[in-house]
């Protein structure tokens, strides 16, 4: 499998880039058509990749960004949707837009780009919501409020609750342990 390609860009067109690898070996990568305006040719270049084999046509996608490639990936995943189609939502919707256009279930906007009817957008709705990870902020925010619950169902004050909870978290940025945090925020909490 090809995780990335690296090198000097060496011809490109809205759509396609060729990317020479350094080692005599110039690999045609389609892209977003919203990447374009990010590349030049002669440029160095790195971009995430995904390769898809189908009868017998290889072909490989690059991404500037690794969100770009997640929501491809997530993208193929959907019933119905291959990689041209992938490529146009990418093209079309920011992968940064994409969790609030699923979140709203927006199928006019999804069914706006080009070769997305209404029955595919709705699909795209369908099939990804609920299978979106949690962005790190709502797990933290969700995991401070766990903390919290726990301490007020002992019989601590909210408000000194809240705030063995937030000190627990600062002291301890990616824990994600809720045991050995509440243990901590036990310690840390006055009744």
């Amino acid at each position: 499998m090809i995780a990335a390609v690296r090198g000097k860009i060496f011809q490109l067109s809205p759509g396609r880039v060729a990317v020479e690898t350094g080692s005599g070996v110039i690999l045609q990568l389609l892209v977003p058509v919203s990447s374009f305006r990010h590349l030049a040719v002669g440029q160095e270049t790195l971009l995430h990749a995904v390769l898809k084999i189908k009868d017998e046509d290889i072909v490989l996608y690059g991404f500037l960004a690794a969100d770009e490639k997640a929501w491809f990936e997530k993208l193929l995943a959907v019933t119905g949707v291959g990689g041209k189609t992938a490529l146009a939502c990418l093209s079309a919707i920011a992968p940064a837009e994409w969790r609030t256009v699923i979140a709203a279930a927006d199928v006019a906007r999804i069914s706006a780009v080009p070769g997305i009817g209404r029955k595919t957008a709705q699909r795209i709705v369908l099939e990804l919501t609920g299978k979106l990870e949690t962005e790190p902020a709502e797990a933290i925010s969700r995991l401070g409020g766990d903390l919290v619950s726990g301490l007020v169902n002992l019989g601590y004050p909210p408000k000194a609750a809240r705030a063995a909870a937030d000190r627990v978290l600062k002291d301890n940025p990616g824990g994600d342990d809720f045991e050995a945090l509440f243990k901590m925020a036990l310690k840390k909490a006055k009744p």
